[in-house]
């Protein structure tokens, strides 16, 4: 009888223990979810007395900050592409400015002013290359890969360099850059000139033509303007280059003196063999100071790059 009596007080209590298993789940539940979350539910702020009003007044969890910011481009442009020209190399941030010539054929080139270009110049970072050509106008778009190049890269800390490609010189809204487009490249084997309308005049070239005129008693006529001399046919030479080759271009300027506007066309010799061709924009009375300016500039940007 003893034993029948246990037996009924077991199973009597055996719905209490289940019932006591099912709370213990719960309460470990409970703890699991606070532990995850960081801050209570609204039954485990009833339980503690708290009523479900102040659950809205609590902060949020904090926010993981993504591993990774920026587009898969974005990323590669700030590591730079090795441009190997020549005897040189650069690491430029691929603005859209920027096509690198790969070959002689039509579709040699790489565009960072499209998306096929970026994808291009993204897969294979390191390029040799026959010419760099700088398309600065490309850089004033209102829209699409300028518009998010320079979103990207012309903050308050840019340099020199990236706050000339971000906005050029001062100027008033709507008026195009001084400098308009520049390449570079190595002539003994490639002809860098040979990509544009328009032929660039070169130092050699002008002193031949110059050494056949003095020989023949017949000097070219000559005027001053600034740092450069002036000659027919609309050719300044820069007088005082300071030990460096100096720079001669001509505009579509034919007589003296220059009036109105102008578009002209330079070239100089750089380091390790390289050669610059530019187009630049200008007007009377300012020609000289802005071909300076031009070069000036090309010049700091290469100097950023090397």
């Amino acid at each position: 009888m003893g034993a029948q009596e246990e037996m009924m007080d077991f199973r009597s209590h055996k719905p209490l223990s289940v019932a006591g298993s099912a709370v213990l789940v719960l309460v470990l539940a409970v703890a699991l979810l606070h532990h995850r979350t960081g801050r209570p539910t609204v039954d485990e702020a009833s339980m503690a007395g708290a009523p479900p009003s102040q659950l809205a007044a609590m902060p949020p969890p904090p926010v993981q900050p993504a591993s990774v910011t920026g587009t898969p481009q974005a990323i590669c442009l700030r590591k730079g592409i090795t441009v190997n020209l020549g005897q040189a190399s650069f690491h430029i941030p691929g603005p859209p400015a920027l096509t690198l010539v790969t070959g002689n054929g039509v579709d040699d080139e790489i565009n960072f002013a499209t998306k096929a270009g970026l994808e291009k110049a993204c897969a294979f970072p390191t390029v040799t290359v026959q010419a760099i050509a700088l398309d600065f106008d490309t850089m004033d778009k209102e829209w699409g890969i300028a518009a998010d190049w320079r979103k990207e890269f012309c903050g308050d800390k840019a340099d020199e360099a990236t706050r000339y490609l971000c906005q050029g010189e001062d100027r008033n809204k709507g008026v195009p850059r001084r400098l308009a487009s520049a390449a570079i490249y190595d002539p003994r084997v490639f002809d860098g000139d040979g990509m544009y309308q328009l032929k660039a005049p070169t130092l050699a070239n002008f002193t031949a033509w110059k050494d056949l005129l003095v020989k023949a008693g017949t000097p070219p006529p000559v005027q001053a303007d600034g740092d450069f001399d002036v000659y027919p046919g609309g050719v300044w030479l820069e007088r005082d280059a300071r030990g460096q080759t100096p720079l001669i271009f001509s505009c579509d300027a034919h007589s003296w003196p220059v009036t109105g506007q102008h578009y002209c066309i330079g070239s100089l010799d750089l380091d390790q063999g390289l050669h610059a061709r530019i187009e630049f924009r200008t007007i009377s009375g300012q020609v000289g100071a802005d071909a300076t300016y031009a070069v000036e500039h090309l010049r700091t940007l290469l100097a950023a790059w090397h």
